[in-house]
């Protein structure tokens, strides 16, 4: 389908070529470099990478604040420049820690000297602070000729006690140590601090303006780190130096024409891909199919010569999340966020431009599904004789929303089946997953007789196909299940087959849970409207209005984040978990090419 045609490369050459061959093949970009196991280097673990990339984190969390200019510093010592900044603040952020809890312990002594507590010391007078429980400062006692006076009791007492005595024993009590400093000299040092924490991050704003170049930086590392990563999975000997790899076959004539024009003295060799072979896999998707692309990385990649399940996937996916969110007002909403978000982070991040553009399509579906509903910021429309499928709880039929969810599992999981019979291995495989259709199919025609044609004139139709595809499922469900030469033994395991085919009914029950969220999400938008308009009947329009328009954004804020999740998470595990299970293996390796990062 859109898996793109892969060609197996070799290249062999000289030894002394080799850094001109591999920064030739980097240009190209079009080259998967298979890699030894034995030599294959982390990238993201070198150091030169973590630090620039860190420095990038850094100068994002910085550009919206208000900056200084620092243009003197050349673009070479930007790195340097902002690493050296960081730990200043690092160390600022570590001692202002330490000082607040410093100021903490000495604000209920007051301002004072250490110092002067070690001169008297040295003329024989101790002083020493002490802390005690609550209910133990009526126990302490102290020899007559010292001095104790309480200085707090709001934690807990504190006091000091004066004595001529170099070890005095005072029990019920823990003996504090003298501090560093006093209490407005710690004050001094941290307003120091704070100011110069300001002046670091006001730097840090200024330089995030020249976050271009510190890409530049980092593009220009990544792609000497690639270039010895490559250079590393090289099979090198003396003389001779070769290299495995795989290419589209669309680009075949380009990377012969490359090493042709180079002029540098390379042997290359193509040939299709063997039987035994896992090549790269390459998606080659239109417009509208590619945006589903990200999310079914999340759950594997096929095998270069397995159905690519996303023309499955993408219609399905979009039109469940569409029935779950199932308001129109809401699927305005979300079309305008993920429209400007868009625009905003895509140049920035190009990596977010498939996902919004999904979330586009989720929203134009959760429209569509909504005017057909009826559904509008869960509005109860008076007249309501424009709507296609009135499923609202009050002045509809919400049945209807719970008919068509399972009608669409059983499209769904029929597709998946006939998926599972394309991919099958053996005519065994084929028969397993036909058997499974029939019995499902045939459970359809059963239910659809009792529920909708009982007095129909084509009941018995209905009755004796519904039994006969039931029946036929049944028998090669216990005759094809297995492989096995041994018919007894066939037999047994189709017996478990059979018992395994009940499934079939949690797996279309699930499909209700389209039926429940897009139900849910409406109702709760209703409620949301309703609570507004009862307060704002109690409390008067000077009250009320205020009141009510805080409800409703904040009750259809709630409303909409909660249902985005829930349709995105349920429409996905529909396919992940019902269907997937049908015909999708995974494990394919995902095509990526050997090439220079331009930013």
């Amino acid at each position: 389908m859109s898996i793109a045609p892969m060609t197996r490369i070799y290249m062999v050459g000289p030894s002394q070529a080799r850094e001109r061959a591999m920064a030739l093949l980097q240009s190209a970009g079009v080259v998967h470099i298979d890699l030894p196991k034995e030599k294959i280097s982390r990238i993201a673990d070198l150091p030169e990478l973590k630090k620039i990339d860190a420095v990038l984190k850094a100068l994002d969390r910085y550009a919206d604040g208000d900056g200084i200019s620092d243009d003197q510093i050349p673009d070479d010592q930007l790195v340097f420049r902002v690493e050296s900044l960081l730990h200043r603040l690092s160390e600022a952020t570590a001692r202002l820690a330490h000082l607040d809890g410093l100021i903490t312990d000495l604000e209920p002594w007051g301002d004072f000297d250490p110092a002067h507590a070690e001169e008297l010391r040295r003329h024989g007078l101790y002083v020493n602070r002490y802390r005690a429980a609550q209910k133990d400062l009526e126990a302490v006692k102290i020899p007559q000729d010292a001095y104790l006076q309480v200085v707090s009791q709001k934690k807990y007492p504190l006091f000091f006690v004066i004595s001529h005595r170099p070890e005095l024993e005072v029990f019920h009590a823990a003996l504090l140590g003298w501090p560093e400093m006093g209490l407005e000299q710690a004050r001094r040092e941290q307003q120091s601090l704070t100011q110069q924490q300001e002046m670091v991050r006001k730097t840090l704003a200024g330089l995030a303006g020249r976050r271009e170049a510190v890409k530049k930086q980092y593009r220009e590392a990544l792609n000497r780190a690639t270039l010895e990563h490559g250079i590393a999975a090289l099979h090198s000997q003396e003389y001779l130096f070769g290299l495995e790899g795989w290419l589209p076959a669309e680009n075949e004539s380009l990377l012969q024409k490359t090493v042709s024009d180079s002029g540098l003295p390379l042997k290359i060799e193509m040939r299709k891909p063997s039987p035994d072979e896992q090549p790269p896999l390459l998606l080659k998707n239109n417009w509208f199919i590619k945006r589903i692309e990200p999310l079914l990385k999340l759950y594997g990649l096929p095998r270069y010569r397995d159905i690519d399940p996303s023309y499955f996937f993408a219609p399905f996916m979009i039109l469940f999340f569409g029935i779950c969110l199932s308001d129109a007002g809401y699927g305005l909403v979300f079309l305008l966020a993920a429209h400007i978000m868009e625009k905003k982070l895509g140049p920035k991040n190009p990596a977010l431009i498939l996902p919004l553009r999904l979330c586009q399509a989720f929203a134009v579906s959760t429209i569509v599904v909504g005017l057909i509903t009826g559904s509008v910021f869960g509005y109860e429309f008076a007249s309501r004789q424009w709507i296609l499928l009135d499923v609202s709880v009050g002045a509809g039929d919400p049945m209807l929303f719970f008919y068509l969810a399972l009608g669409l599992g059983v499209l769904h999981l029929s597709f998946s089946y006939l998926l599972g019979m394309l991919q099958a291995q053996n005519f065994q495989g084929v028969l397993q997953k036909l058997a499974t259709l029939l019995v499902l199919w045939g459970g359809v025609s059963l239910v659809s007789r009792n529920i909708w044609f009982t007095n129909a004139a084509y009941s018995p139709i209905l009755y004796y196909a519904g039994s006969g595809l039931i029946i036929l499922g049944l028998l090669l469900t216990l005759l094809f299940s297995s492989d096995h030469r041994n018919w007894l033994a066939r037999i047994g395991l189709g017996l478990w087959s059979i018992y395994g085919l009940t499934g079939l009914i949690g797996d279309l029950l699930s499909y209700a849970r389209l039926f429940g969220l897009g139900i849910a999400t409406s109702a709760i938008a209703s409620v949301m409207n309703q609570l507004a308009g009862m307060v704002y009947g109690s409390a008067g329009p000077a009250l009320g209005i205020p009141l009510a328009v805080l409800i409703l954004i904040a009750g259809h804020s709630f409303n909409l984040a909660l249902s985005i999740l829930g349709s995105t998470v349920h429409s996905a595990r529909l396919h992940f978990v019902e269907a997937f299970k049908n015909f999708f293996q995974g494990g394919g390796i995902e095509y990526k090419p050997f090439k220079t990062e331009r930013g």
